[in-house]
């Protein structure tokens, strides 16, 4: 009955009588009210989808006899209250989407009970408190989202330790401390979104050779240490942001190994030394920005071997450049946005400039250009 324009309440005494029923999906619907305490007696059931409705009210505890569950999918209603502690006897389900409700309370620590998880995403919700330490019992966790809720404390520190996680997605929240230095133990952790929390410290050592990284973000928060030992070379990485944190160091030039590159952004920081030239080798490199900093030397030639026609924001102000403007820069003929303010770069302005016919924003101020 699913993907139709099915509406109304869900009568509980004609839910009391499928007993034998081994899925019910009704999800992408117009069904409303609540979802009646009488599900609890589909004690086969196998599935349960009733996302994308406007289910409200709590989810009812009685969810915890459906002991065969292995797909359990909520998402995008208007559920309130908090998680049963009841979902702690799902000891076979799989797959468990909350998502996009307004979810209150804490994540139950019943959950580390439900090992077949391999899939949890609570996102968007008003969920508070500390992810509960028994997460790390989740050997089968591949996935994990929490992002957008008013989570806190600190991550478990077995968090990744004898886990396979590919993805985890805990932006925005107020997180603080470290992150557990067994995150990607597994070496298989694919993507990193751990954007505006309030981490603070080094990066864990097994981020370096996690290889398979693909996307990474952990802008706006208070990392620290030195950039060149965070990361080493990641072939499939395509995404990075690292801005408005606290790193230091100098930057490798083992960047230039990571050829999937699509965006590299480690602007805010406290990044020192020269730009390497090997940044200039990133074919599928669109998007740099390394703005305030204190980076000095000169802008390598070699960025004007980036794609002419792929390359298009290239942001270094704010830094302590010094030189000319390479007349290179007039062989990126895709360039929208090209910001090299706020420098200390001299002699005159590169006719090449001209070839930019793609460009949009231009800002050379505050400099000793002529």
């Amino acid at each position: 009955m699913h993907d139709n324009f099915l509406s109304g309440e869900i009568s509980s005494n004609l839910i009391a009588n499928w007993t034998q029923l081994v899925s019910l999906q009704l999800q992408n619907n117009c069904f409303n009210g609540i979802i009646p305490l009488e599900i609890g007696k589909l004690t086969n059931l196998d599935i349960l989808f009733l996302f994308i409705n406007n289910f409200f009210g709590s989810i009812p505890p009685e969810v915890g006899n459906l002991k065969f569950l292995t797909q359990l999918d909520f998402s995008m209603n208007k559920l309130t209250g908090s998680i049963p502690s009841t979902v702690g006897n799902l000891t076979l389900l799989r797959v468990f989407h909350l998502f996009e409700n307004k979810l209150t309370g804490i994540i139950p620590p019943e959950i580390g009970n439900m090992t077949s998880l391999e899939d949890i995403d609570f996102n968007t919700n008003q969920l508070h408190g500390a992810l509960p330490d028994t997460i790390s019992r989740l050997e089968n966790l591949n996935y994990i989202a929490v992002f957008t809720n008013k989570l806190s404390g600190e991550l478990p520190e077995d968090l990744g330790a004898n886990m396979l996680l590919i993805d985890i997605g805990i932006a925005n929240n107020s997180f603080s401390g470290v992150l557990p230095p067994k995150l990607c133990g597994g070496f298989s952790l694919q993507h990193l979104t751990a954007t505006g929390n309030n981490f603070t410290g080094p990066l864990p050592d097994c981020l370096r050779n996690c290889s398979k990284l693909q996307r990474v973000r952990l802008e706006w928060n208070h990392f620290s240490g030195d950039i060149s030992k965070a990361f080493g070379v990641h072939p499939s990485l395509v995404y990075i942001d690292l801005d408005e944190n606290e790193f230091s160091g100098h930057l490798s030039p083992m960047w230039g190994e990571c050829k999937n590159l699509t965006y590299l952004h480690i602007a805010e920081n406290r990044i020192s030394g020269e730009i390497p030239v090997e940044l200039g080798s990133l074919a599928k490199l669109q998007d740099l920005s390394l703005s305030s900093n204190e980076l000095k030397g000169r802008i390598p030639t070699e960025l004007g071997n980036l794609s002419p026609m792929m390359f298009n924001k290239l942001n270094l102000s704010g830094n302590h450049l010094t030189g000319k403007m390479p007349p290179a820069i007039g062989n990126l003929s895709g360039l929208q946005i090209l910001d090299l303010s706020r420098n200390g770069l001299s002699g005159s302005i590169t006719a090449e400039i001209g070839k930019c016919v793609g460009l949009l924003q231009l800002s050379l101020s505050s400099n000793n250009l002529s």
